[in-house]
């Protein structure tokens, strides 16, 4: 039995060493023929632990990495810092634009308001104004009112301005002293000078330009036959107008401008009045401003 189990020693030791010497006979043949065969990493160098050299290499750089988190924080917060500030800044300007804005708007409504009671004032000054003006030009005419002006009479053709209205009175039938007359003298018109008189009687005057339309059949020679013939043919027609303002002047004037194009029959005034005809057997209009004249 001991013997058995010698040989059964001796035998696996054997078995061994042969196992032994086959790599190695390998490994001899591959130096022989120069070729070196490198054994595959076993499962023990796997799992080797890593050295001391290699654990600092690694907390280096994970100190490293660390560092520059740290950095990159730091500048992120000084970042948000630096914004937070200027949102802070922008909310105070925000809160100060918005009082200012409050500010502005208050102001705008109190000049609104302002603004339209000077409008206010204005319109009724205006308003008043222009009574004021009515009245005046009122006055004006009423002052007015025994003048006429004499138009298209030669200056040569008399020796006074109170000659030549008692010769068109008497060309005109119309019975017309010295003693009507208050005064009268040149106005400072383009051409033969007019004349304008004012009379005593308001009757007297009426007559006298109540006849005026006789003029159109009176010659310059019926008027003045002392006159020279230059004279005569210094003027075409005698014309006798009343005195008027320079307002409702520009009336008149704007309605014979419309009567010569053919948009009114006729104009005239009375008394300081004027009035219009658009045609024969129409009434005549009484017009009061030059706005009536475009409303016809």
């Amino acid at each position: 039995m001991t013997g058995t189990g010698r040989k059964h020693k001796r035998g696996e030791r054997g078995s061994v060493e042969e196992g032994q010497s086959d790599p190695k006979r390998t490994n001899m043949a591959a130096v022989e023929g120069v070729t070196f065969v490198t054994e595959p990493p076993t499962t023990e160098d796997h799992h080797k632990e890593p050295s001391l050299t290699d654990l600092r290499e690694m907390l280096v750089d994970i100190q490293i990495t660390v560092n520059n988190i740290l950095l990159e924080n730091k500048k992120i917060s000084e970042d948000v810092r630096e914004l937070k500030s200027t949102v802070n800044k922008q909310q105070i300007e925000i809160v100060d634009l918005k009082k200012q804005l409050t500010k502005s708007t208050t102001q705008l409504a109190a000049a609104e308001k302002e603004l339209d009671e000077a409008k206010k004032r204005i319109n009724d000054q205006q308003e008043e104004i222009g009574e004021l003006y009515d009245l005046q030009d009122r006055l004006e005419q009423y002052t007015r009112k025994n003048s006429l002006e004499f138009h298209g009479i030669p200056e040569s053709a008399y020796n006074s301005t109170e000659e030549a209205i008692l010769k068109i009175a008497e060309a005109l039938e119309v019975p017309v002293s010295s003693d009507d007359i208050e005064i009268s003298h040149k106005l400072n018109t383009q051409g033969n000078k007019a004349i304008i008189a004012k009379f005593i009687s308001h009757k007297v005057k009426t007559n006298l330009y109540r006849a005026r339309t006789k003029l159109k059949q009176v010659k310059m020679a019926d008027v003045f036959p002392d006159s020279s013939y230059a004279t005569r043919v210094q003027s075409t027609r005698i014309f006798i107008n009343e005195n008027l303002t320079s307002y409702r002047r520009r009336i008149m004037s704007k309605a014979n401008e419309k009567r010569r194009d053919g948009e009114l029959l006729s104009a005239w005034s009375m008394d300081g009045t004027i009035y219009v005809k658009t045609s024969p057997d129409g009434r005549p209009i009484k017009i009061v401003e030059l706005e009536d004249l475009e409303n016809l």
